[in-house]
């Protein structure tokens, strides 16, 4: 069985913010300081889709695109949907599409992922910057690119099958070999200096490719649940490394977005655990589990992990 691993990026890969061990002592409250947690997340996300489920899934996100647009060939970005000059630019003049409408088109793709909950798994590593000294960002280990790759590659290892691995294409080249889809590509190949953690060679890999998301649905659908992820993250966040949570019964709030396509994320099949397989959050300091499944398991209806 073949899948196919569809992933793009949301947050800054860049320190923006000097390091200090206060801000993980006494986080900054999000109302006041909403900067600072954009800045100080990155995050990586796949979704991964069995080669027999693409076509018919990526013929429901076209016929979704043609009636509000007219047309499939539309690229929908996280940032260009809410964005006010981008939302200008993109959509509401080149479409002729009421600012109500495109609201409900991205109402409707959002319900679109979570109607596939089964068919298309997401794969995230959010990387907590706070954590990282001024001598770790100098290493491999403190690039959040490198290192949430490496664990995201780990991941999609460990849950089996063959899978080609299709990024969002970061460079003006398409070249494997370029700037950071180079770095990618050697993270890979074991070759950057990342520490081993379980896996020596991932061979359930068998292939790395970068496109352009304007001619990938898949890469748009990669783009809008990283943004859901990363605004989890941004505004709630601080809730995950609480020192005094039970470490089996953390509560946390959830941005709505995020709720809503929860349901897609992968499991492990035998604990029904998310954390740690489907989402890893690094450092994780404590440990802890998030139960984010609750409702999410049909008692009539397998749900695929």
């Amino acid at each position: 069985m073949l899948y196919k691993v569809f992933i793009d990026e949301s947050g800054q890969k860049e320190y923006n913010t000097p390091y200090s061990k206060d801000f993980f002592v006494n986080p900054p409250p999000f109302d006041k300081y909403e900067d600072f947690w954009r800045d100080n997340y990155f995050v990586l996300c796949g979704v991964r889709i069995k080669t027999d489920d693409l076509p018919k899934i990526n013929k429901e996100i076209n016929g979704l695109k043609k009636s509000y647009f007219g047309t499939h060939k539309v690229e929908i970005k996280s940032d260009w949907l809410r964005n006010p000059h981008q939302r200008k630019k993109h959509y509401l003049n080149k479409f002729n599409i009421s600012a109500k409408n495109l609201n409900k088109f991205g109402e409707d793709f959002i319900d679109l992922i979570a109607r596939f909950k089964n068919e298309m798994k997401i794969f995230s590593v959010i990387f907590d910057k706070r954590y990282y000294g001024n001598a770790k960002r100098q290493t491999a280990e403190g690039v959040p690119l490198l290192k949430t790759t490496q664990i995201l590659f780990e991941r999609l290892h460990y849950a089996g099958n063959y899978q080609v691995v299709i990024f969002d294409q970061m460079e003006a080249s398409l070249k494997v070999t370029k700037g950071q889809q180079g770095k990618i590509l050697n993270v890979l190949q074991d070759n950057i200096g990342l520490k081993k953690i379980y896996v020596n060679k991932y061979d359930k890999i068998s292939d790395i490719i970068f496109v352009e998301s304007s001619n990938e649905n898949f890469i748009q659908v990669a783009d809008v649940c990283a943004y859901s992820i990363f605004r989890q993250f941004v505004q709630f966040g601080r809730e995950f490394c609480q020192t005094n949570q039970d470490r089996e019964k953390l509560k946390m709030d959830t941005y709505s977005y995020f709720d809503r396509i929860r349901c897609n994320f992968y499991f492990n099949p035998h604990s029904r655990k998310v954390v740690g397989c489907g989402l890893v959050c690094i450092p994780n300091p404590n440990k802890l589990n998030w139960n984010i499944l609750g409702g999410c398991f049909d008692a009539n209806k397998k749900t695929q992990p």
